[in-house]
């Protein structure tokens, strides 16, 4: 074995050797007469900051090389070493809610690629109790060690001639203040600005100048707004036109919102008219699994013109890095995108962070002594469903769609909304959440109680009366064995002699299914809503309602056997939500045993026993991770439907003393009713009796149509 292993590395070694030496004519080209520097590169001239900003100078010459030297090439003057500036808020901003400061958050731009290296909130904390703000936006270690940030340019594409600009080092400009009168719906603003700028020459000749300013305006609290101006100008500084496009990423480093799932996605809205914005969402693993492909989001199709990109959004549950291309008149939808991905940077699928958004302009002429802006506005910060629909902006572009996307269909979007809506609302009078979510409790059991009082009381009735009738349809599935639709008819008239309905039974189960979509609905304002992020209960164990309770948190997580389950902590409410789910079901009113039911059916009686118990372990299982504030509603449910259930324990056994549960006593006619009885009885029918009598009318008529049928053959 050790001498195959052997043998195996040796053909391993040396299929590598013989590949660096085919690849290494085309890794190490000879140097020609004007190479495009890198930052790293020995030829780029090292420029030492003097007084905070830096400046290019002029590459050194080269010695000329040997062979064929091409006409024209195109440098990018670069500086010596990298270099941040940070703006915005002040690292304690946001630790007193009184005293928040002016910007929303704090952002350290770097000059490689100009782009953002990080991005942090003011408002919110990284973990829970924590005096560390919220980092957005982080760098990230790309595949050959260099370093990934956001927003970054990537690349520029000059008459036909790729330049890589993803390591260029660009020059620091100042850091400002700035102050834009209002535009549009946009109000004025004031706020810090930060500048930098490169160059690029064709042969040795100044060719073109970017520049990119990053404007932070102040937003406070009361005006909802997480906005961030970044602009790209390109001048054309020679004699001749140059076709130019540019290429830029989106946000890098958005961290998943729980430690225990993966929640990150890119969401992206293309518009078709000027008021429908339709948004799509792709999540991280249908990014990463493309191998290192880019995933198409978006590409502009000749018999489609009205259909324009709007914005991409690279986000997790609760915050969103959302950027906006703008037309050189800050107007939405610009037809300068010409394509838009999903790219995993460094092509590795075991690491998630990378994946973001890749924008490619089309190919704009600018004249000699022209420019030509790109302009964007990035939203960095929280999903906060109010400031999506009451900005203008923001409503605007839909980006309420990032929120809704969550979730998903097994309820409906309204009964989400009004959760939160609810939820929201009982906070701003309580000042709880958890406290919050036990009225919301209170208030759907007294909604659901006329319901499941009626519908307990017919399961009693029913399972009393099916012991006679259990006998008697044998008797008439023995007689009418050959006739189906007699035996039919026969039976609706025995159920309509025992006084059953059999559609009376969905009433026993109408509750729990009523409340199904309003825990799923729970569940999701739960975790779609940002207000609720790290809120507690009262002066509980239970610090944060969108997590696990974590009672006891593990030192390091505890694998169930043959399950392979990860448990990170010991959750208590959990194991509370099916004790008091099987105190509940213990107490749900039962029937006497009936003499006269068959053996089929006691054994479905037992079985329906011996699930109940199974079912509430079960529920352990599911709602071992859900939030606490879902598992918080679920026993206070049971907890509250007990209470339910012994009233209703007490209503049915005063009706069996006075003998009126399988026939209820007649209520008294008001004086002055003259309506008939026939017609009051019509009148005052069910649904559900309405059901059954047009199920009666339906068999009633088959055979009828079946002679009919027959006669005309």
């Amino acid at each position: 074995m050790q001498k195959q292993d052997t043998l195996r590395n040796l053909l391993i070694s040396a299929g590598i050797f013989l590949l660096l030496m085919s690849l290494a004519p085309r890794l190490f080209p000879p140097p020609a007469s004007s190479p495009v520097t890198s930052p790293h590169s020995p030829d780029a001239t090292r420029v030492a900051p003097s007084d905070g900003t830096t400046t290019s100078g002029e590459k050194a010459s080269a010695a000329p090389a040997p062979g064929p030297v091409p006409e024209k090439r195109w440098t990018v003057a670069n500086i010596a070493e990298p270099q941040t500036v940070t703006i915005g808020s002040e690292p304690t901003d946001g630790l007193d809610p009184k005293n928040p400061g002016p910007y929303r958050m704090r952002l350290t731009i770097s000059n490689l690629a100009a782009s953002i290296e990080s991005a942090t909130m003011t408002d919110h904390a990284q973990t829970l109790h924590s005096n560390e703000r919220y980092e957005l936006l982080s760098p990230i270690g790309g595949e050959n060690g260099d370093r990934l940030n956001s927003l970054a340019i990537e690349k520029l594409n000059i008459d036909g001639d790729d330049i890589d600009l993803s390591d260029s080092i660009w020059q620091v400009g100042p850091v400002d203040p700035y102050t834009t009168p209002a535009r549009g719906d946009s109000p004025a603003e004031e706020g810090m600005s930060a500048t930098f700028s490169i160059d690029l020459h064709r042969d040795t000749q100044l060719a073109l100048k970017l520049t990119r300013v990053f404007r932070l305006p102040k937003q406070p609290r009361d005006q909802h707004r997480h906005d961030l101006h970044v602009d790209l100008r390109v001048d054309n500084l020679s004699d001749v036109p140059h076709d130019v496009v540019v290429t830029y990423r989106g946000g890098i480093g958005v961290p998943p919102a729980s430690p225990r799932q993966e929640d990150r996605m890119i969401d992206f809205g293309l518009t078709d008219g000027p008021d429908r914005v339709v948004v799509t969402r792709k999540t991280i693993a249908q990014v990463v699994e493309k191998n290192g492909d880019a995933l198409p989001l978006f590409r502009p199709v000749p018999a489609e013109p009205d259909t324009r990109f709007s914005w991409a959004a690279t986000a997790n549950t609760y915050f969103t890095c959302t950027v906006v291309p703008l037309d050189s008149e800050y107007h939405d939808a610009p037809r300068y995108i010409a394509d838009v991905s999903a790219v995993d940077l460094d092509r590795n699928p075991a690491t998630t962070g990378d994946a973001t958004v890749r924008f490619v302009t089309g190919g704009l002429t600018i004249p000699p002594g022209g420019s030509t802006a790109y302009p964007a506005s990035v939203f960095l910060g929280e999903k906060d469903g109010g400031a999506f629909k009451k900005v203008p902006e923001y409503a605007r572009r839909n980006f309420y769609q990032q929120i809704s996307l969550g979730f998903g269909w097994c309820t409906f979007n309204w009964l989400v909304e009004l959760m939160i809506s609810l939820l929201n609302g009982l906070h701003f009078l309580v000042r709880d959440y958890g406290v919050a979510i036990i009225i919301l409790v209170l208030i759907v059991r007294t909604l659901l109680h006329p319901i499941t009082k009626k519908g307990q009381v017919n399961m009693v009735r029913m399972q009393q009366r099916m012991g006679d009738f259990a006998p008697k349809m044998e008797e008439l599935k023995r007689k009418y064995a050959n006739d189906k639709a007699r035996l039919q008819q026969e039976t609706m008239a025995l159920y309509r002699e025992q006084g059953i309905n059999p559609a009376t039974q969905m009433l026993g189960c109408l509750p729990m299914l009523l409340q199904m979509p309003i825990w799923v609905a729970l569940f999701l304002s739960l975790s779609n809503n940002i207000r609720i992020r790290h809120e507690g209960f009262l002066f509980t164990w239970i610090q944060d309602l969108t997590a696990p309770d974590a009672l006891i948190t593990f030192s390091k997580p505890f694998i169930v056997p043959f399950f392979d389950w990860h448990l990170a902590s010991f959750n208590l409410l959990p194991p509370l939500v099916s004790l008091f789910m099987y105190i509940q079901q213990k107490t749900q009113p039962k029937p006497k045993p009936n003499p006269n039911m068959t053996e089929q059916q006691r054994q479905q009686q037992q079985t329906m026993q011996m699930m109940m118990p199974m079912m509430c372990i079960m529920m352990l299982f599911f709602f071992y991770n859900a939030p606490s504030g879902l598992n918080l509603y679920i026993m206070f449910s049971s907890f509250f439907g007990w209470i339910e259930q012994n009233r209703i324990r007490a209503h049915i056994k005063a009706h069996e003393e006075a003998g009126t549960l399988l026939k209820p006593a007649p209520k008294p006619a008001s004086k002055g009713d003259a309506t008939p009885p026939a017609r009051k009885r019509r009148d005052q029918m069910t649904w559900l009796e309405k059901l059954q009598k047009m199920a009666e009318e339906a068999q009633k008529a088959r055979p009828k149509r079946a002679a009919e049928k027959k006669g005309r053959r």
